[in-house]
């Protein structure tokens, strides 16, 4: 099986994330709002090193108004890629609480997962949301991002 990998701009960042991890098979869920009149989203957060390297892979679809969350130790330089994904995803890149960029990934089938391009945080960030793509069609650079984890 093909993975869909987030390549962790440094160990730190790996270290950070598996800390924080979650030992239940039950996803820990969260809801991310972006903006003044905001966009919401109900997502899974990746806790661990194997979920933030899984990540959506796996899944044929994506349904609107969910996601995923991940979640780093410190701003850092970030990178992802879609290797194995059948379906295009937007990104949110977010640092300190606001929403650094926005970049819409396309799904790469490839027979050599390195032929599959990869994006590059445009700057050091602490977290990256994933969502269907065009799902963050309003947002801009600057908004706001809250995070509530759910029961």
């Amino acid at each position: 099986m093909r993975r869909r990998t987030l390549i962790l701009g440094s160990i730190a960042a790996a270290v950070g994330a598996v800390v924080g991890g979650c030992t239940s098979s039950k996803p820990v869920l969260a809801a991310v709002r972006i903006g003044p009149a905001p966009v919401e989203f109900r997502v899974e957060v990746a806790q661990t090193a194997d979920q933030q390297r899984d990540g959506l892979n796996g899944r044929d679809e994506l349904s609107a108004g969910t996601g995923m969350l991940f979640r780093f130790g410190s701003r850092s330089e970030q990178q992802v890629w879609m290797a194995g994904m059948s379906f295009p995803l937007d990104v949110a890149w977010i640092a300190d609480g606001k929403v650094v960029a926005i970049d819409t990934l396309t799904a790469c089938t490839e027979a050599d997962e390195n032929d599959c391009p990869r994006w590059t945080s445009p700057s050091p960030v602490d977290a990256l949301l994933e969502v269907p793509a065009h799902s963050l069609a309003t947002v801009v650079p600057g908004m706001a991002v809250t995070v509530d984890e759910l029961p």
